[in-house]
């Protein structure tokens, strides 16, 4: 445990080392959630402002689950490239744990930096009345999200042992992100078709289904979300697992 929190205490470090970016992406933040609130306040017009509210503050949700989650594709890559996965696989603990606990390290700085202005911004969209036991199920429903997405990158970077660059799979996985997951557009917006498939794919466990349960809190739908995250932790916990076992017999150290 003592070699996880030293991990994690890296990932901290590297966070707050760049804080020129924390910074950036905190701007960045802002801006969008001004562009956002202007846009749909001219969509839902004529509706009722709690709906306007409510559906600006999911928005608001899915932009802090993007900051915070990690990017793992992208540094699993990196250590193929540079060929310091070499060094990585003959560390005491698993890559995954390693890439596991200095991501948490990375996305708790985050949070400290951006995280607290959003959660900010969005319960005053809520004007402050949010019950505990909702705050409850999306923290519980939002860390499984957390390892899903991580999980679900992992697997992305697995194939970086055979291309070496993952740019065009990941420019993929965003695209299908970007209509299934809920995380850009409100899932309760969606056609039925789509809002019915969405519901079977993991993408939307990772993003939307987080933020539908915050605007209508029940510990049925609850429940029915947890166990779905669950499932899928373990079948793409299985997946990876494999592919790993596989792709590092491809591993290649370039350079001297």
């Amino acid at each position: 445990m003592k070699y996880r929190l030293s991990l994690m205490k890296i990932g901290i470090k590297n966070g707050f080392a760049s804080k020129s970016a924390l910074v950036f992406w905190l701007f960045s933040a802002l801006i969008s959630f001004i562009v956002q609130y202007f846009l749909w306040k001219a969509v839902l017009i004529g509706r009722p402002n709690a709906v306007f509210r409510q559906t600006v503050s999911y928005l608001l949700l899915m932009q802090l689950l993007t900051i915070l989650f990690p990017k793992s594709s992208y540094t699993l890559n990196d250590k193929v490239r540079s060929g310091d996965i070499a060094l990585d696989l003959l560390k005491p603990l698993a890559v995954r744990t390693q890439l596991l606990w200095e991501s948490l390290g990375y996305s708790i700085a985050k949070f400290l930096v951006i995280g607290l202005v959003i959660l900010v911004l969005y319960f005053w969209l809520l004007n402050f009345q949010v019950s505990l036991s909702a705050i409850l199920m999306v923290v519980v429903a939002g860390c499984l999200a957390y390892f899903l997405y991580f999980e679900l990158e992992l697997i992305l970077g697995t194939f970086s042992f055979y291309t070496y660059s993952i740019w065009g799979i990941s420019t993929f996985k965003e695209a299908v992100l970007l209509v299934l997951a809920g995380n850009v557009f409100p899932a309760n917006f969606y056609p039925d078709a789509l809002k019915t498939l969405s519901s079977y794919l993991p993408f939307q466990y990772s993003f939307g289904a987080v933020g539908m349960l915050a605007e209508t809190p029940s510990w049925s739908f609850f429940s029915q979300v947890v166990l779905i995250q669950i499932l899928y932790l373990l079948l793409f916990s299985f997946v990876y697992k494999y592919l790993f076992k596989h792709a590092v017999t491809k591993t290649v150290v370039q350079g001297g």
